[in-house]
């Protein structure tokens, strides 16, 4: 390496850092417009004084689901005061009333009182406060599929879309955001009911979708020359290997951030090659940490032998746990809620049975 390709210590590669984090929201979100459109005609009835249509984004992990409505929501905090958009991580405030105080700071502008005011004070203050501003509400639920787990979805939808009937407040919509909608059937009854949510599909991104994007990324955040185009190729190619996009911003980011460390003013195959080994290793330990030790077990099962009915796995599991049927379809039902297998039914000698294989 010559003197002039050495980078200074008060030099950096980054033009602006924050395009690679994940609350970074891009002012041109690409190749989203029929979702987006979809989006916005679920919140129109909101900007007229009305209650917002309820909606599902549904779809594989890292396909703009998240990023698409906090690019609505923020460009409605702009142009709007009539309709109130709160984002909500389910992961960060899986309980009613953590759900319920995140709304109510949201709107009145303090956190609710810490002296243990029960939730229903908590609603009663929050719906009489919209009611007096005369505004509509949008609740986007993220990760919604962690009330299922907790088993408080039910509760939450009712008491958010329900809220006319107790407070005389009926201008609520509510947005959930998960990986599969087949979730929904698991609602009871009166959730299932006042929810009844529009579908909004996000598919995976095609090739040529995920180079426009990390392109635009790259474009932002670095400055010229340091990613040539045949090395934003691998990265294209190594993202769509992973089916996540999260994973292409992680490896423009880590990549760069090696090559600062070596001082290069450029990022090089070598600098790609090792972010890429080391976010892979970080994605199985992220999963093994979240997992107990059957459900690894099980999911170390489905991955020696993929595409196998459900019958077998679950004799291998047996052989290996002692675990009864309860038990393993407790956990293929939660491995696929985390979107690390999927069950396709097909038709068997005795009826219809699961095939399984990896997401």
């Amino acid at each position: 390496m010559k003197a002039r390709d050495l980078l200074m210590d008060e030099e950096t590669l980054f033009r602006d850092e924050n395009v690679f984090t994940p609350n970074y929201i891009p002012e041109d979100f690409m190749h989203r417009d029929s979702q987006l459109e979809e989006i916005k005609l679920s919140l129109k009835p909101g900007l007229r004084g009305m209650n917002p249509v309820n909606a599902l984004l549904h779809g594989p992990p890292g396909t703009g689901k998240t990023t698409a409505i906090r690019f609505v929501f923020e460009n409605l905090k702009k142009t709007s005061g009539r309709l109130i958009p709160i984002y909500i991580n389910c992961e960060d405030f899986p309980t009613p009333y953590s759900i319920f105080a995140r709304i109510y700071e949201a709107v009145l502008g303090v956190s609710p009182p810490s002296t243990g005011k029960p939730l229903e004070d908590l609603k009663e203050r929050l719906f009489r406060q919209l009611k007096k501003e005369d505004k509509s509400i949008i609740i986007a639920l993220d990760e919604l599929d962690r009330l299922f787990l907790e088993k408080n979805v039910d509760r939450v939808l009712v008491d958010l879309l329900k809220a006319h009937v107790t407070y005389d407040y009926d201008r609520v919509g509510v947005m959930g955001i998960m990986i599969r909608d087949d979730l929904m059937a698991e609602l009871d009854e009166k959730a299932r009911s006042v929810f009844n949510p529009g579908r909004i599909f996000f598919p995976r991104y095609g090739l040529g979708e995920i180079r426009d994007i990390l392109a635009n990324r790259a474009r932002y955040g670095f400055y010229e020359g340091v990613l040539e185009e045949g090395l934003l190729d691998d990265i294209v190619n190594k993202t769509q290997s992973k089916g996540d996009l999260r994973m292409g911003i992680n490896l423009l980011r880590r990549s760069a951030l090696l090559a600062e460390r070596d001082a290069s003013r450029r990022i090089e195959k070598r600098h790609i090659k090792k972010a890429f080994e080391s976010l892979s290793e970080s994605m199985r330990e992220e999963l093994s940490k979240n997992l107990s030790g059957e459900e690894r077990i099980l999911l170390n099962i489905i991955s020696e032998s993929p595409g196998r009915m459900s019958g077998y796995f679950f004799m291998r599991f047996r052989e290996k746990t002692g675990a009864g049927v309860k038990k393993y379809n407790e956990i293929v039902k939660k491995l696929e809620r985390q979107g690390l297998i999927r069950t396709d039914y097909r038709k068997g000698i005795r009826g219809r049975s699961r095939e399984i294989v990896l997401s």
